[in-house]
Order: structure tokens, then sequence, then C-alpha cells
């Protein structure tokens, strides 16, 4: 903590007070180490010289500076100038009235904003502001400042939009009072009276009654230049030396002044202020930065504690309690983690900044493990001290402190090298090397473990044997392990790299059982590094692995009960894993440490006020107090009030401005309506909790238009061309790192549409439309009968000669059919055809199983007749022999020329057993009477080879073969007769008689045909 400074007294201090005091003022030097967020050019505030910054009651920040008067909405710094109404450049003052308006004032001019432009107060003689002299109101109706040392008075005269100024006092107060006339500061109370440095004095009116205070009260002469009363009601006197105070229900002011006075003395361009934290302490400058009143001496913070910034002019604590400053020359700072964040660094004593581990013994001492050595906190000289109870060779990369029950001390680091305090003496001795250590951990047993590379070690009894020995276990024995934690009821918990292993402790006196637990290797992927034991008894897992885990161990099976990665964690390569007293949980990463209360999680980052944010590992310390130690790459953290983590402070989020096109929008009304104009909608929206600013998201969505949320971390939306219509805009503000976010904020509005997009115009249109269609349609309706007829006709004609086409089209095909598939001279179906209709007629006796016949007819000496009578004989005879032929068929039969003077007959259906009569009769049709030829008769006979299908009958081929050899039997055997090719069944009873083809002539002897 700072150290604390015995206030001044105005009596003269013995010698060992005042070397007391010196050696004070030195060692305040070396307090903590604090970051605080700077904010310049780069962020906006384009003029650096800031003399007065103040908050308003909406959470703007308001800055008076050199060149201009500046607001900051959290996002950027929007300028105040001549197109606001500010016509100079140098604004001095800035300062808000009990109604909220907002007054500034130049070096020659005073201001007051109306609306959203500065409107000037004209009186005469012309003003004259100085730095440090700063407005005042009674209340929203006297607004007090001082021009050239003479309090002024400005009022409404009539009407709000106008004002007079005149003098506070009258000439003769001046003249009896005329210190009146020498103002230096004017306060007004809370209860309507005033205070004033007034000359070397200070006054308190009251009303028409004016009170001189001087050294009786306390108050000696000096030009007291500020004046501040804070929240316990005590009032604050100060010059640039000398400080009072006075107690409620007091007369006499207490002196309060910095000492010495080269340290009390405030000098430079700055201006002096007081202010008072969120906790009611009371800040103020000093030569060196600034000191802080805790209630009975005085904190000092300077440039060793990252205060780097001179001649402030304003301390102020904003609506979140965060503290700001202003500088002459430096911009504006906040302090960020405010009196819940200390930084120990090398400034601080830490002789590397990369801390190993942290560790408080039992005598309330905190020791720090650093890269180079082991440091010891002095809290009485707040520094940080090299132990010199140690050997003189550093100790380096320390990974382990403890403490065992006889006080003494024990330090180990990574090279294995294990340190031993004696009791009595406090110093230091190696006791032991060991492998490579990873961790030190002590169980409730008081037994020390060492954790290295190459197995586990132990100090059983630390105070009769303090000597480690290997753990003498198999599945331990060469394992490299990382850290330990011991659960409620007193199991221990061992990690390696890859490996759970559990140590049960044995109520018979038994040795301890050793048990590996067996984990998902899906979810350990990696190495691991951090593990913690929860009061239920789950285990919580962490390091370089996909996520963090949480375990419930059942039997000898980890079981997941939940993994945490993005955006509960920040990372998940993690350093350390421990619950502090609370039962929370801390997870340390490379990019900040996460907090789990069991139900919400939380981050700390360098925003907070860390001084880094990459943690290390092991380096941890749950305080009695309740506060937390982090050791990181930058030095330690002590996180001094956890619990604030938690608090229950508001996320707001505000629309600052929307317009549409360039008209603004009515935020206040329930809904605006406008024109359409085709224009943009342009949104401003910001959130005024500065304590967050870089972690705040925004949530958004225009219903009507998008009705999905969207985030960004703009403070501005475009939405380009508006439609017609009515749309809501709505936004809420979101700290993923704290997990909070603010109520919804929204506003409405309704573009109407142009007149030839409104229902009426729609109407109409569509009115119009309807008489313009039916129109059209019976203007349409007399065009189409007129052409109807016109097509009727047109068509009636062109189908008839389509029909007269379609009908020679007919006839032609089928003459071109016939012609395809029947012979020329006989008429019959020609060769392609009637082997066409057999291969079909086949297939269709296959099918139905039925009977099927095939005869081919010869006509007998053809030849003969040709060569006798010419060719003109025998065509006539082939076409009249296929014609009687043709006559005697069944309807079912089909005839063919086969080629030449042959023909094949198919005859479907034709029973095997009835073939005589009917092929003889179509036989006899062919000799029974004469053909007639040039007058001259012609006796033909024919021959005829038939044959039926059977089981060696498997395709047309075999069939005409069948009969073609039938019809040569036939021609051997006489001609003019039927030849039956004989069957498997009549091939059976011929083994009984001559082995030939049976023929009609041996069933009908008399059936005897000759040719004459």
């Amino acid at each position: 903590m700072p150290r604390p400074n015995t206030p001044a007294f105005p009596f003269t201090f013995p010698l060992p007070s005042i070397i007391a005091i010196l050696l004070a003022i030195t060692l305040h030097l070396n307090a903590q180490q604090f970051t605080f967020q700077r904010f310049d050019q780069d962020e906006g505030l384009k003029n650096h010289d800031v003399f007065k910054l103040i908050q308003d009651k909406t959470g703007y920040l308001w800055a008076a500076t050199e060149n201009g008067l500046f607001r900051y909405d959290g996002a950027e710094f929007h300028r105040f100038g001549a197109a606001d109404g500010i016509l100079e450049s140098l604004v001095i003052d800035v300062y808000q009235d009990d109604s909220g308006r907002i007054w500034a004032a130049t070096n020659d001019h005073l201001y007051y904003l109306s609306g959203s432009r500065f409107e000037a107060i004209p009186f005469t003689p012309g003003a004259q502001f100085t730095p440090g002299q700063h407005l005042t109101s009674i209340d929203s109706r006297h607004i007090l400042f001082l021009n050239k040392g003479a309090l002024m008075l400005a009022q409404p005269a009539g009407t709000p939009q106008h004002w007079i100024v005149t003098p506070y006092f009258n000439p003769q107060q001046i003249a009896t009072h005329p210190a009146l006339s020498q103002l230096h500061n004017v306060f007004a109370d809370r209860d309507g009276t005033l205070w004033l440095g007034c000359a070397q004095q200070l006054c308190h009116i009251n009303g028409s009654q004016i009170e001189i205070l001087g050294a009786q009260q306390g108050v000696s002469a000096e030009p007291w230049r500020v004046i501040f009363r804070d929240r316990q009601n005590a009032l604050w006197i100060r010059d640039s030396q000398h400080i009072r105070a006075l107690a409620p229900g007091s007369s006499t002011f207490i002196d309060r002044s910095i000492a010495p006075d080269t340290l009390g003395t405030f000098s430079g361009s700055g201006i002096l202020t007081i202010a008072e934290d969120r906790n009611s302490r009371v800040l103020t400058q000093t030569s060196t930065g600034i000191a802080r009143w805790s209630g009975d001496c005085w904190q000092f913070f300077d440039r060793t504690n990252g205060l780097d910034f001179p001649d402030i002019s304003t301390i102020f604590s904003d609506q979140n309690g965060s503290l700001w400053f202003s500088s002459r020359g430096h911009g504006l700072r906040r302090w960020l983690g405010y009196d819940d964040v200390e930084n120990w660094t090398v400034s601080q004593g830490l002789s590397n900044d990369i801390v190993w581990t942290i560790f408080r013994d039992r005598q309330r001492h905190i020791w720090f493990g650093d890269e180079s050595q082991v440091s010891q906190l002095d809290e009485a000289q707040n520094h940080i001290l090299p132990s010199k109870a140690l050997p003189p060779a550093p100790f380096e990369k320390t990974d382990g402190i403890t403490q065992s029950p006889d006080g003494s001390l024990w330090i180990v680091n990574i090279y294995g090298q294990l340190l031993h305090s004696n009791p009595a003496t406090r110093r230091f001795t190696q006791i032991a090397k060991l492998p490579t250590i990873a961790r030190l951990f002590t169980d409730s047993s008081h037994r020390i473990w060492l954790l290295s590379r190459e197995g586990l070690y132990v100090i059983k009894d630390p105070v009769s044997d303090p000597h480690p020995e290997k753990v003498d276990n198999a599945l331990t024995a060469t394992d490299a392990f990382a850290n330990a934690t011991e659960a409620a009821n007193g199991t221990l918990w061992f990690i390696s790299d890859h490996h759970l292993y559990r140590l049960s402790r044995n109520q018979f006196s038994e040795p301890d059982q050793w048990t590996e637990i067996t984990l998902d290797k899906s979810l350990i992927q990696g190495q691991m590094r951090g593990i913690a034991a929860a009061a239920d008894g789950t285990l919580w897992i962490g390091g370089g692995l996909p996520s963090l885990l949480h375990l419930r161990i059942d039997s000898n099976q980890g079981h997941l009960v939940a993994s945490f990665a993005s955006p509960e964690i920040v990372s998940t390569d993690v350093q350390f894993v421990r619950f502090d007293r609370r039962g929370w949980l801390w997870v340390g990463t490379d990019l900040g440490v996460n907090v789990f209360n069991g139900t919400v999680w939380k981050l700390l980052t360098q925003r907070d006020g860390l001084i880094s944010n990459d943690t290390n590992e092991g380096a941890f310390l749950a305080d009695a107090d309740g506060s937390v130690w982090v050791g990181v790459n930058g030095g330690a953290i002590h996180l001094l009030h956890p619990e604030h983590l938690f608090s229950n402070v508001p996320l707001k989020v505000m629309i600052e401005s929307a317009t549409l096109g360039t008209r603004p929008l009515n935020l206040a009304a329930n809904k605006d309506v406008w024109r359409w104009r085709d224009a943009p909608l342009d949104v401003a929206f910001t959130s005024l909790n500065y304590d967050r600013q870089g972690s705040t998201l925004f949530r958004y969505r225009l219903l009507g238009l998008e009705p999905a949320w969207n985030q960004t971390a703009s403070h501005h939306l475009h939405y380009a061309a508006m439609p017609p219509g009515s749309f809501r805009f709505e936004v809420e503000a979101i700290d993923p790192d704290q997990q909070r976010h603010s109520a919804i904020v929204s506003f409405a509005v309704s573009i109407r549409p142009p007149w030839w997009r409104t229902r009426t115009f729609y109407l109409c249109l569509a009115v119009f439309s309807f008489l313009c269609s039916l129109l059209f349609w019976h203007l349409r309706e007399r065009r189409l009968i007129k052409r109807q007829l016109l097509l009727e006709k047109l068509v009636a004609q062109r189908t008839s000669e389509l029909e007269a086409e379609k009908r020679e089209l007919l006839t032609t095909r089928e003459a071109l059919h016939h012609q395809a598939t029947h012979d020329a001279l006989t008429g019959l179906w020609n060769r392609s055809a009637i082997l066409d209709i057999l291969q079909r007629e086949l297939d269709h006796a296959r099918r139905d199983g039925t009977q099927l016949a095939v005869v081919l007819a010869d006509i007998d000496y053809f030849k003969k007749i040709n060569d006798t009578l010419g060719h003109l004989a025998g065509d006539l005879i082939l076409r009249d022999a296929a014609h009687r032929m043709a006559q005697n068929i069944r309807p079912s039969d089909f005839i063919g020329r086969y080629g030449g003077e042959e023909f094949l007959i198919v005859l479907p259906g034709l029973p095997e057993g009835d073939p005589p009569a009917r092929l003889s009769q179509i036989q006899h049709a062919i000799s029974q009477a004469p053909f007639f030829y040039l007058a001259e008769s012609i006796h033909v006979t024919s021959s005829f080879g038939a044959a039926w299908i059977n089981l060696e009958t498997i395709s047309v081929e075999d069939m005409i073969r069948h009969s073609d050899e039938a019809l040569y039997a036939a021609k051997a055997s006489g001609r003019n007769r039927i030849v039956f090719h004989p069957s498997p069944h009549s091939q059976a009873l011929s083994t009984r008689q001559p082995k030939r083809p049976v023929t009609t002539r041996d069933r009908h002897d008399d059936d005897n045909i000759s040719q004459t």
C-alpha cells in the first residue's frame, strides 16, 4: 500500500522527526505501479493544454482547452467552435449548473449552451477571465464568476434567452470590505452561502452578512485559491503551499498541509484543484504528483507510480468511480483499475519483471520468486527487497515457495535446487539437487511434494526429516509432472503432461493408493498444466489444451461435465487454474485473467489496470484478506477488491442522434413521421461507461428492414436510401469481458411514401387500370372475333386441303407398304414379309403352346412351261395359281411367294392330324382346272412339303429347312403330291416302316396328278 505521511503542523519539528519525514519522502517513491489510459490527438483531442474537465449529468466529458471546447462521448471528441457559437478558441473554464445547462468561459466572453448551439452573454465592461477562476452558481438562475478580481452575477432578465450581468457586491460593501475586490476564487456551498478567497483572507457570505475568517479560526493569511466541500461535509481550502480543513460542526480549521514544503508546494502551469474519489478520500496536487488523504495521513503518487504527467489542472471521479486527470500540455488521463489494482514491477524492487511464484508466509510476509532472484515485500518501506537470508549466488527461476509447521521456509527453482531455512537463524542452505522441477506443493498433512519432470519427490516430515525422497511407484516413476491440488476430503490429485493421478488416503494406516484416471484422449491433446479441485469434488484442468475442462471422476474414469473456450475464457492457453477463499475459480491465460463465480465469467486485462495480460504458471496467491496476487510477464499484480468484478454497475447505452438525410429525427417522439426523400438514415449511439471502454460492443437491428441482430464496435451506422415504411431502431451495449449488457433503447420513424406510392394513388391506378383493361378487352374482343371468323374460314379451307393431302399420303403409304410387303406379280406376301409372319407366328405358337404348320408349295415342271410357252405363260400360271391358293386358305392362314415358282404357306393352329384334307384342298385348287394362255389349255400340278413345329424346331430356318426337305422328297418321289416332314413321333413309328417321308400318295393312291 502507499506509505502514510504524517501531516505537517505549524510548530518546529525535532531532528528525529525531520529525519523520519525525509526518509518517508524517499520511500514513498517506491510505492506501487499504476497504469493510465491516455487521451490526446490520436483519440481526437486536438489540443493537449486542458484547463478544466467535467462530466455532465448525462455522462459526457467536457474539456476546456487552449484550442476550443471538446465533448467526449466514449468514442470521439467533438469540438465546439465558431460554427457552434463559440467565437474564441481559448476556452478557460467549463461548468454545468443545477439545471444541466453547460457554461463555457473564454478569455473575454461567457457562453451557455442552448439546444445545440452556444449563446454569448453580453456585458460591459468586457470580461477578463483567467485560468483557475472557476464558474459556479447559487442555482440555475444565478451564475457566479470572477472578472478582474470582482464577483459578478449573471441572471436572466425577463426571458430565459436574455441574460444580464451585474456586480454581486455593491460599492458600499466593497468600501467596507476592500478584500471583496481582490478575489481569487468563489465557491457556492450547498446551503446557498458563498466562500471566497479574498486577498489574503477567507470570506464567508451568508445573504447580506459578510464574515472574514483569520488566524482565530485557523486560517492563515494566504491567497486561498481552492475551496471544496467533501461528502463528509468537511470544508477544504488551499493555496499553492498550505491546506486547511474545517470539520463538520467545528469553527476552527485544522492544518492538513503536506510536509515538507518542497513536496506540498504546487508550482508550474497547472491549476490548483481539490477533488474526492468514490470512497470519499480527498485528492490534490503535490510538487511531484498527487496526494490522497486517507483519513489520518496523506498518501503520495508520482512518476514512480506511473503518474508521468505534470501540471495537473483537474482531478475528478466520474459517475462510475474512475479517476480522471487533465493537465496543461499533456491531455487527459484515466487511472485504470483505480483503488482496485496495484502493480509491482522493477521500479518497486523486483530484480526482474517476470514473476514465477508468489507466497505469503505465516508471519504475513509476501515473497516473490522472479526470473533472477527471490525477494520479500517490506511493507514498512512499501518496497520489494532481495532476501538477505539466501545464499549470495543468484537463485534464478524460482517456481515454488512454502513453509513447514516449524516456520522454516522451502524454496525450489526450475533447476531442482532446493533451499531450506533454519527456523532459528532464518538462513537458507541448499539441501538437495533434484531433476528439473515444475512445481512445489504442500498438502494438509504438511507433506511437501516436489513435482519434477522425472517423477515425484516428497518430504514426508519437513520438521524431523527435512530430506526429499522419490515416490517409489511404477505409475509415477518417470512421468513429467506439472501441477497438483488437494480436494476437500484430503484426496491428492497430480497431473503430468498427459496423465491424471489420484492419491487416496488410507484410513487403516496402510500405504496410500495411487490410481491413474482414464481420460478421453481427444480432450487432453496438448499439455495439462493447471489443476484445481472444487468443493463438490469435481476437477478443473487447463493448459495447452483445446479447452478448459470441468471433470467429474467416477471410480477410475473421468467424465466431462463441461468444457470452456471463447467467449467464456479469453484464451485456451491456460497458465494456472486456482480457487480463492470465496470458491471463485481463477484462470490465468496469455491474454488475461478469467474469473468464474459459479454463474458468470469475468475477464481482467490491461484495460482494467493490469500491468500485463500474460500470466505465468503457478504465480497465483489467494490472500487471507480476500485479495488476489497474480504473477505476469511484467511484474506482480495485487487485485485489492475482486468482489468489485461482480458488482451490479449497470451498462448504459444512449442514442445520441439520428438523421434522415440532413434532417435530425425527434428521438423523444413515439413515432417521427417524415416524407420520403430517398435519403440515408444515420444513427449515432454510445455507451458512457468509460471504465469498460475498449471492451464494449453494440448489438443493433432496424425492424422493418433487418429483423436479425447485428454486432459492431462502431458508434455510427449508415443506412443508404431508406425506403418508405415504418421502422424501429433498437440497440444495446454488451461487454463480452464482463458478460453484461444494457437495456435496449430504441426510436421509431415512419417514412411516408411519395404521392405516387400512396394507397390512394394505388387505388386510383387500380381503377384506371381496370377501366383501361375493360376497354382494351372490348377492343381486343372485337378484333379477336373478326380474326376468329377469318381463321375459321382459313382453317376450314386448310383442313379440307390437309384431309385431301392426308388421304393422298395414306394411299401412297398403303401403296408403298403393299409394294414393300407384297409380290408384284402374284400380289401375295413377298419373301421378307412372309418370313416375318412366320417368325411372329412361331413366337406365338411357342408362347401359347399351339400348333403351327409351314408348307412350301412348288409348281411342277415350271421351267418346262417357261421354256416351251414362254415367260409370259409362266407369269400367268404363277399369278393364277397364287390366286387359287389364296382363295382356299383360312382367314388365319398366310401365303406368300417364297421365290421363283415356290410359295410359302403359314398355317397357324393347324393340327397335325388334319393336314391331308386341308392341304389337298389347296393343292387341288391348282390342278383341278386348267390354265389358259393364248387359247391354249395348260394342266398344272404342284408339290407340297409340309412341316409342323416340334421340339427340334427352334427357329424359322428350322421350319423352312424341314418343309424344304419334305418338298424335296415330294419332287423326288414323282411330284404332284404332298409330303410331310416326319415329326419325332412319326419317326418313332417309322422304325417299323421304310425310313422315308410320308406322302399322300401312300394314303390316297387314287389321288394321282399328272401333267398333260
